[in-house]
């Protein structure tokens, strides 16, 4: 993918604002917008802003040949609000740091597990209990954290974990991106595991459809994505077990009764309302104030996987729910700089980057 900053210039013009407007507007010299205009590439905020003031999205400056190196993101939004310019380029930049280490991964035989054009309630169905079926999960359970990145890592997906701290990325609990034909799933580490159990599930539906740039960022795509989601978290078998503990009691009781299991299992009690009301159990509960409550006593995916800040333990609890993404990460370890596989690591800076290295020589030496 190759930066073109000469369209700065064209889009300029055709948005009626001079290069001098532009530079005050971006926060940055004339100096500085003939630098990328010249071929320099704006990275973070300076790019998240030119987009903005431009009205376009970060793809319109990067040049493609047969296949873009980095897809457009796709990407759920924190309370489902409209995804912006900001959090396009916000999330199209932070996958464009990795296109290096993406270039270093071996081809992938994988191919998307189903593709269908119908995107009906039976396709829903359909592939819902494939993706189970693969994760290996009890029927009657819903899907946990542990079998959700199990089932993602033998898809051939690469799953990277770091804190979003861009103000427009912190909007997004997950989202997937292909990054030099390599299927990726960012997740948010400041996100209660609960908001991210769903969210994940979404993008991991789009990753094994991957049906191409028609389907890309649609409402119908993304309705049918967040169907099968609802499908592979809540198997009718546990639906039909939480029906039968609610059936005839009354509204404060099923409240209690929904947030047990939702509790038990660390799920939100607004998804299995859902599912409840799809498969015909009528309900008429405002689970909401509860589902925060619960909510608040459940960690943040930077609590389990930081909980000691050990580097060592770190890394291996990141292997575990993440193998491919660190096994690669490891096999580039004498290429790249310690801040760079911090970058990519998502490493708390009070951590030992060090430690972390020699960690990742181990694992690479076991291979």
């Amino acid at each position: 993918m190759s930066w073109t900053g000469s369209r700065i210039k064209e889009r300029a013009k055709e948005v009626n604002i001079t290069l001098v407007k532009l530079s005050e507007a971006v926060g940055v010299s004339r100096q500085a917008i003939n630098a990328w205009v010249g071929g320099q590439v704006p990275r973070g905020q300076h790019l998240i802003k030119l987009c903005k003031e431009l009205s376009i999205e970060p793809g319109y400056f990067f040049d493609t040949q047969e296949e873009s190196l980095v897809s457009a993101p796709q990407h759920r939004t924190v309370g489902n609000k409209k995804v912006t310019n900001e959090i396009s380029a916000a999330t199209m930049d932070m996958a464009i740091q990795y296109i290096n280490l993406f270039r270093s991964a071996p081809s992938s035989d994988l191919v998307p597990v189903v593709r269908s054009r119908n995107r009906d309630e039976e396709d829903a169905k359909k592939v819902a209990a494939q993706l189970r079926e693969l994760s290996d999960i009890d029927s009657d359970k819903p899907m946990d954290f542990e079998h959700i990145f199990d089932m993602l890592a033998k898809l051939g997906v690469y799953t990277v974990f770091r804190p979003f701290q861009d103000n427009a990325s912190k909007k997004v609990y997950a989202f997937y991106s292909k990054i030099t034909g390599q299927r990726v799933v960012f997740v948010n580490t400041d996100t209660n595991i609960i908001d991210l159990k769903f969210q994940l599930l979404h993008e991991t539906v789009h990753a094994v459809r991957d049906e191409g740039p028609s389907f890309e960022n649609t409402e119908a795509e993304d309705a049918f994505c967040d169907l099968v989601a609802g499908y592979i978290q809540f198997p009718e078998d546990y639906v039909s077990l939480v029906a039968q503990a609610i059936k005839d009691c009354s509204g404060g009781v099923v409240i209690n009764k929904l947030k047990e299991f939702a509790k038990a299992h660390k799920h939100s009690m607004y998804g299995v309302v859902k599912r409840l009301e799809r498969s015909g159990v009528k309900l008429s509960v405002k689970v909401a104030p509860a589902d925060i409550n619960l909510k608040k006593t459940t960690p943040k995916v930077s609590e389990i996987i930081f909980s000691d800040g050990d580097a060592r333990s770190y890394i291996s609890k990141l292997h575990k729910l993440s193998p491919r993404f660190v096994t690669l990460v490891a096999e580039q370890v004498e290429h790249a700089s310690i801040r760079k596989i911090g970058e990519w690591l998502g490493l708390d800076s009070s951590m030992d980057a060090q430690v972390v290295v020699e960690e990742l020589r181990r694992i690479r030496d076991d291979l």
